[in-house]
């Protein structure tokens, strides 16, 4: 069976949407994973970047009974590999309906995508709600990207809980992937210093890799393509972060005991 890894943080911008596409393309470019990538955010970021890999369908129809995961792409071409779910303006719909339907069809739909998907990547709206809370009940890891920012440090604190009430109420074998560090700049003396406040209260979540503001990236996934395979030596040293920070989130998906199971997180 497959993995499911939804992106997800209470607050927007963080580049949650940049990084579920990136890790979508890595586990097809470099693990030769077939990939369903779902997203449940209605201004359809990861949607535009993975256009060509769209099915016919929306995920805003998993939601509802009766309703059916993607096939497998037949084809052998390593993006290929890719199915997108796309979002649309209906998921607002969503959040509507009645929780004791829209929620288990979604999970029926994920269990379904698992049996036929190497990796199943979700990415999440930044708000919590029925689409959300659907991603966690179903999932098997979270990661959530962070900028280091006051505020987005201050959201941390209430996605982990979300995270961890998941896992108490609904789903024990969710866990967390880890705290993506992103947009990092090495000259910012704030965002260093918003480094140590994310340690003192996360250290054990955070994964030890950074990836800096970098523009390969944004035209990268604008041209289409991950950013390892845009002619362009701006895009190696992106490249080079991007990978080894998925490597290691990686390890903690596939092998769940490397990751802490601290019953809140915060004292």
């Amino acid at each position: 069976m497959g993995k499911v890894i939804v992106f997800g943080n209470h607050k927007g911008g963080v580049g949650k949407s940049t990084l579920a596409v990136l890790y979508a393309y890595w586990l097809a470019d470099l693990q030769q994973q077939s990939v369903c990538v779902i997203d449940l955010d209605a201004q359809a970021n990861s949607s535009k970047s993975l256009a060509r890999f769209a099915t016919g369908i929306e995920s805003a129809q998993l939601f509802h009974p009766q309703a059916r995961a993607p096939q497998v792409p037949g084809a052998t071409e390593d993006a290929q590999r890719i199915v997108l779910v796309p979002g649309s303006r209906h998921l607002a719909e969503i959040e509507l309906g009645p929780p004791d339907k829209v929620i288990p069809a979604f999970r029926g739909c994920l269990l379904e995508a698992v049996q036929r998907f190497d990796a199943v990547v979700v990415d999440t709206p930044p708000a919590l709600g029925l689409r959300m809370s659907a991603a966690l009940i179903g999932a098997d890891a979270v990661a959530c990207p962070i900028e280091l920012e006051a505020y987005s440090i201050d959201g941390m604190a209430d996605m982990l809980k979300t995270i961890f009430g998941v896992r108490k109420r609904y789903n024990p074998r969710l866990r967390l992937g880890g705290i993506l560090l992103n947009r990092f700049n090495a000259h910012s003396q704030r965002q260093k210093a918003a480094l140590q406040h994310l340690a003192l209260g996360f250290a054990e979540f955070v994964i030890p890799a950074r990836i800096s503001t970098r523009s390969a990236i944004p035209e990268a996934l604008a041209s289409g393509v991950p950013v390892w395979r845009l002619p362009r030596t701006a895009a190696r040293e992106a490249s080079l972060e991007v990978m080894a920070a998925f490597e290691l989130l990686h390890q903690r998906v596939v092998a769940p005991d490397a990751i802490p199971r601290r019953a809140e997180p915060l004292a």
